[in-house]
């Protein structure tokens, strides 16, 4: 057996544990199944309703141990540790514990695999260094917070705000809004117009974004909050990128 199948199946192994130890959606899902029938009808198609559920239910749990495994694999790495020093790490500390079932429940949690990648390596900083698992954690809560609509719109605050019109300051001015308001952000972003106020609070709850027009002129249209990125928004969007890479973070 090679190194590399060997790794996989110890990360394998150790999310299963994790799996069973965060979560006991198995049981709850299978129950509440099984809750739901009643009268002649449910009963008459049982077999079939119970198959195609246990097929669903087994999809759902193979999906939720292989984030688990990804969490723990790329935290290795960012360790520098082999998989099996890593695990025992986390198992002789109650704060590495409580660090990994942040991440790895986060991690089944998120459909964005730069989210997995990103909560592998807090986990793996933090067993690196354990003076640092506090930090680490706030970064887990953090990202745990966001999916793609978040992303996309930490994205969109990374960049430069856009230039005020010409009749706010005068013809001759060339400045830019002190950060992006809500108008210049659904021109950007299409479709949501409806769930913006979501993002933005979910954003500014976690520390990662903030109203930087607060106490400045508000313009003609009345639009006075202005959202920038927090420098702890930008650490946290630099851990979703690969290192060196500036892709779009939501692009399949």
């Amino acid at each position: 057996m090679t190194d590399d199948r060997i790794a996989k199946e110890s990360a394998g192994n150790a999310a299963e544990v994790v799996l069973r130890a965060t979560t006991s959606v198995g049981a709850g899902v299978a129950g509440a199944t099984l809750g739901l029938e009643a009268g002649a009808a449910a009963l008459a198609a049982k077999e079939v309703v119970d198959a195609a559920g246990q097929r669903l239910i087994d999809k759902y749990l193979q999906y939720r141990r292989n984030r688990a495994s990804r969490v723990l694999s790329v935290g290795g790495v960012e360790a520098d540790m082999d998989l099996n020093r890593f695990v025992s790490s986390i198992e002789s500390s109650p704060r590495l514990l409580a660090l990994m079932a942040e991440s790895v429940q986060a991690a089944m949690d998120t459909p964005l695999d730069v989210k997995v990648q990103a909560l592998g390596r807090c986990l793996g900083r933090g067993v690196r260094d354990e003076t640092k698992a506090d930090e680490e954690r706030l970064r887990i809560r953090g990202l745990a917070r966001i999916d793609e609509p978040e992303v996309k719109l930490m994205e969109l605050l990374e960049r430069q705000p856009p230039l005020m019109p010409p009749h706010e300051l005068g013809p001759d001015k060339n400045v830019r809004w002190p950060g992006w308001r809500r108008p210049e952000i659904l021109a950007e972003i299409l479709g949501y117009a409806d769930v913006l106020d979501a993002s933005i609070a979910r954003l500014t709850s976690e520390g990662l974004a903030v109203d930087d027009g607060i106490n400045r002129l508000v313009a003609d249209d009345g639009f006075r909050e202005m959202w920038i990125l927090t420098d702890f928004g930008r650490d946290c969007l630099q851990l979703l990128r690969s290192p060196g890479s500036d892709a779009d973070l939501t692009r399949n």
